[in-house]
């Protein structure tokens, strides 16, 4: 397992405890308004980042290897940080928040977009032997 993956996976789970956390409270308040949070906490924190995790555990010939810590680098700093942005903006609609909340997720289409990169292009992942 590359270091990456490992930060990957386990960053997904402090998200699922972190989704897991916000649910129980809306429903103990019986107030859903942050349903759009909760909902972008487990599916950009907890799956994506645990699926792009296990890919990199899986698929461990990757040749692109820069272009692969790159990725992971900045889906975690993106895919960990919009969700508190997404929070904060939520909580409190002004430019800061909105900032908080678009950059990280910028960061996280330029990740997408890499793991896209990584997926087509690398010539060893799906090379047959």
């Amino acid at each position: 397992m590359t270091p990456y993956s490992k930060w990957l996976i386990r960053t997904a789970a402090l998200y699922s405890l972190a989704g897991a956390l916000i649910g129980a409270d809306m429903a103990g308040r019986k107030d859903y308004s942050m349903i759009p949070v909760h909902a972008h906490i487990l599916v950009v924190g907890w799956l994506t980042l645990f699926a792009y995790g296990i890919f990199y555990s899986v698929f461990k010939e990757v040749s692109m290897v820069r272009t692969a810590k790159l990725q992971a680098w900045t889906t975690l700093l993106g895919g960990g940080l919009m969700p508190f942005g997404m929070l904060a903006y939520y909580k409190a609609e002004n430019t800061a928040t909105l900032l908080a909340f678009i950059v990280p997720a910028s960061v996280l289409l330029v990740a997408i977009a890499l793991f896209i990169v990584v997926l087509f292009f690398d010539k060893q992942l799906f090379a047959r032997k």
